[in-house]
């Protein structure tokens, strides 16, 4: 749970990306009521006619700004009105803009209310690694947005018996923060994931079909939202491995740089004596 000084940090930092989205909207909101107003005004294809006389006036700039704006808001005064055929061809391009405009400006302003991007991703496999003399059941997760903390996850596992789901395995664990690798493994050889290490090892020899599913909760560390993410696994998707590859190397100031995301997936291949070894226990 959040305290009040963090909610109260997490909130202004929210109103802060908001308003600076608003005034980049509003930036291109006026730049698209200039270039039209300069384009009614050098053209003249657009005039005032007074409402106590029967003529037209050819209208300046300054009026011709206001005819932008009220012909991007469609709410035609009348007072100022194309004058010919090319001022009614350029009022609806404007008109088009406008429309458009008005709808991607309400749905990202929404979006970027109350949705993070989707830049979370996993490997696409579930890997049955062997490292430090042990076996492992591995995920490789990714983040190209921001830092993510307070995770919390969980790993389910279960089999369709009699159209009824029956649970294998279930574990639960808090993760270090998600800046941009994490690894997410669970120690097969441990006493008590024996019944999992065996479903996997039933599963990989194809006597039965494993359903598996890894999630997180955490929250942003900038906006304090909160994240959460789901992937499903099932038998087909499992792979034997021992060492991811690097997807970055480090500076000299300790930081990451040089990223691979082409390497996010890549690892190296599981011994066949190992595989083989695999899912044998002691007596």
């Amino acid at each position: 749970m959040m305290n009040m000084s963090t909610f109260v940090m997490n909130l202004r930092i929210k109103t802060r990306q908001i308003l600076t989205f608003i005034l980049f909207a509003f930036c291109i909101y006026s730049f698209i009521i200039v270039v039209f107003s300069f384009i009614y005004y050098k053209t003249q294809s657009i005039g005032l006619t007074p409402y106590a006389k029967p003529f037209t006036e050819k209208v300046d700039f300054e009026k011709s700004v206001y005819f932008s704006i009220v012909s991007f808001h469609t709410i035609g005064f009348g007072d100022i009105h194309p004058v010919s055929t090319l001022g009614r061809r350029i009022v609806m391009v404007q008109s088009v803009i406008s429309m458009f405009f008005t709808s991607l400006f309400s749905g990202f302003l929404v979006y970027f209310i109350i949705k993070r991007p989707n830049d979370i991703f996993t490997t696409r496999r579930l890997y049955i690694r062997f490292r430090n003399e042990r076996y492992l059941l591995s995920i490789r997760i990714g983040n190209k947005g921001r830092t993510i903390i307070d995770l919390k996850s969980r790993f389910e596992a279960w089999t369709i018996e009699n159209n009824t789901r029956v649970r294998a395995f279930r574990h639960e664990q808090e993760l270090p923060d998600l800046e941009r690798i994490l690894y997410y493994d669970i120690d097969l050889d441990h006493l008590h994931h024996g019944k999992l290490k065996k479903s996997l090892l039933e599963a990989s020899q194809k006597k039965i079909q494993l359903h598996m599913k890894f999630s997180f909760i955490g929250n942003d560390i900038k906006s304090g939202e909160q994240v959460a993410f789901a992937k499903y696994y099932d038998s087909d998707d499992l792979r034997f491995g021992t060492t991811f590859l690097n997807v970055y190397s480090w500076d000299e100031k300790g930081e990451r740089k040089d990223f691979r995301w082409k390497n996010f997936e890549k690892i190296e291949p599981m011994e066949e004596k190992l595989v083989g070894l695999f899912g044998r226990t002691e007596s």
